[in-house]
């Protein structure tokens, strides 16, 4: 992830761990677009996460790698990178490596899941967490197909214009939130 974590990236994270023992957060520090999230607040919140809920359970290494933006294609050298650092597995997501609505949300899963069979490594495909307002819980959407029609998007780019303005977000950590709020800095790259 190149976001600070909302509700959806914890229970993607809940999600992996019915996989495996441990997961590691493994992001790309390195050239990012302008309003991504620095590298310092995108490691302070992790580690946050992991000391408050997640405990040994959750690892955070960053990949000293630029992004590229490229939707499908970068998700298969995300996918790459992971396999020759010796992981055994690796998730794709909804809207993996895009910018700026250029992919369709879904494309990097068709396009990774059309090629993943070309790579040693187990690649764990996802539709992303959403919101589920008849349950009232977050819920990984692939896995929560009964109430479809009551799933709402867990906005990242909502999210980031609450940051900016110091307002709470309903589906990110509220602690995590007010801990990051104490910092006068900005969060993203200008």
């Amino acid at each position: 992830t190149r976001n600070i974590p909302h509700s959806g990236h914890e229970e993607i994270l809940k999600y992996l761990l019915k996989f495996c023992d441990h997961v590691v957060v493994n992001p790309i520090y390195g050239l990012r677009k302008k309003g991504d999230v620095n590298n310092f607040y995108l490691k302070k919140s992790f580690k946050f996460l992991i000391k408050n809920k997640f405990f040994d359970k959750v690892s955070f290494f960053p990949v000293i790698c630029n992004m590229i933006y490229a939707g499908p294609r970068e998700a298969l050298h995300h996918l790459l990178i992971r396999q020759n650092l010796g992981f055994d597995y690796f998730t794709i997501g909804r809207d993996h490596a895009g910018a700026y609505g250029q992919y369709n949300p879904s494309d990097a899963l068709k396009f990774s899941k059309k090629y993943s069979n070309k790579f040693s490594i187990k690649t764990i495909f996802h539709s992303g967490a959403y919101f589920c307002a008849r349950c009232k819980r977050t819920v990984i959407r692939n896995k929560h197909l009964k109430h479809k029609k009551n799933l709402i998007n867990i906005s990242g780019s909502e999210f980031r214009n609450n940051l900016k303005k110091r307002k709470i977000y309903k589906h990110a950590d509220k602690k995590l939130q007010l801990y990051l709020f104490k910092s006068k800095k900005n969060f993203f790259i200008k």
